[in-house]
């Protein structure tokens, strides 16, 4: 019990973390580290945000409700931290939610 709670505690996943990656302009790589990404724009009475590649298209918005979901099923060993497994519950979204839960350090999972 003691490792998942040391695991947990590395992962810094939260809205107040994606908000403060817009407004710093921190950019994160893709899961398949190939795609440079950065958040563009968030909506916060949808609770949802878009992402920038670095070609510069933009995608359409992703609801946090959706990524927490996917973070929550990751942490309790429902799926894998690989895009495909991502894929599977957020289609086309799998390589950037995996980039991005890599940067919160949810890789250590």
């Amino acid at each position: 019990m003691v490792e998942i709670i040391e695991i947990l505690s590395k992962c810094s996943f939260s809205w107040e973390k994606l908000k403060e990656m817009k407004e710093s302009k921190i950019e994160f790589w893709a899961g398949d580290g190939l795609n440079l990404l950065r958040i563009v724009e968030i909506d916060e009475k949808r609770k949802s945000f878009y992402v920038v590649n670095q070609s510069g298209k933009i995608t359409w918005p992703l609801k946090f409700q959706k990524l927490e979901e996917v973070h929550n099923k990751i942490h309790s060993g429902g799926i894998t931290l690989l895009s495909y497994e991502i894929d599977k519950l957020v289609p086309t979204w799998g390589n950037y939610i995996a980039g991005l839960f890599k940067y919160f350090g949810c890789d250590k999972v």
